[in-house]
């Protein structure tokens, strides 16, 4: 019965068509509340999807995912999250930039420098058609061809994440509002070398303009209306494995 109930929960919270509908069908086309339950007529399609420089929020059309440090050795110091924990949740980051098809940038560090370490293989497995950017710079925005592919998405809106989050993650979070971009940090997808260096990175990113969240928000706000079904399967899967923690394949 929970498991059913999870289920329902993530239906009600999850599909996804990327197709908007004509403003005029929005206005003709609506559904209408009767003692508390709504009625979809014939041809409903949800709300018009948002032009990219009107939305709020994140959406298909104007995010890109970036993450930064995603290291072996890096990982090692981290100290304020359960490895397993941190991996599973940046998983169902990855996975849902990949649904949504917005674009990717992975970042490592030092790789090409002094061979260290490179990008975690099973998160870079997860997105294959990512930009991959090596650095020797602790900064990732001081290292121009970072930045180069961060314009190149053409999105203003970056859900960032990054090994340490008063390090790595801070520096070009900051540096990127300073530039004009809005930046989402996923909490509970980073981590710190304690709790005090990731309050202490918490604190200057938000004092610079960067929106803490959760990872679960990136598909929820990706996905937004309940009605639209194209991604519905698979975002749920996300939904069923990294958050709710039980096996799709063996409760629908």
């Amino acid at each position: 019965m929970k498991t059913l109930n999870l289920l329902a929960a993530a239906a009600l919270m999850l599909s996804a068509a990327l197709s908007p509908i004509p403003a005029s069908a929005a206005e003709t086309i609506q559904i209408k509340t009767v003692n508390g339950v709504a009625t979809c007529p014939d041809g409903y399609q949800g709300t018009p999807l948002r032009a990219a420089d009107e939305d709020p929020f994140l959406s298909p059309s104007n995010a890109a995912l970036i993450l930064i440090d995603y290291q072996p050795p890096i990982l090692q110091g981290v100290r304020n999250i359960d490895h397993e924990e941190l991996i599973n949740n940046t998983t169902g980051v990855i996975k849902t930039a990949v649904i949504y098809d917005i674009p990717i940038i992975f970042s490592h560090v030092a790789v090409g420098l002094n061979g260290y370490d490179p990008m975690i293989e099973e998160l870079r497995e997860l997105a294959p058609n990512a930009v991959l950017i090596d650095r020797t710079n602790v900064n990732a925005w001081e290292e121009p061809e970072f930045v180069a592919a961060v314009e190149a998405t053409g999105r203003k809106k970056l859900i960032m994440g990054g090994l340490w989050a008063d390090v790595c993650l801070a520096y070009p979070a900051i540096e990127a509002e300073m530039a004009g971009y809005d930046v989402y940090v996923p909490e509970d997808a980073v981590g710190s070398i304690s709790q005090l260096s990731h309050e202490n990175g918490k604190r200057r990113m938000i004092e610079a303009g960067v929106e803490p969240i959760t990872w679960n928000v990136v598909p929820a706000e990706l996905q937004r209306d309940h009605v639209r079904t194209d991604k519905l399967k698979d975002v749920t899967r996300v939904f069923m494995e990294h958050l709710f923690k039980v096996d799709p394949d063996t409760t629908w």
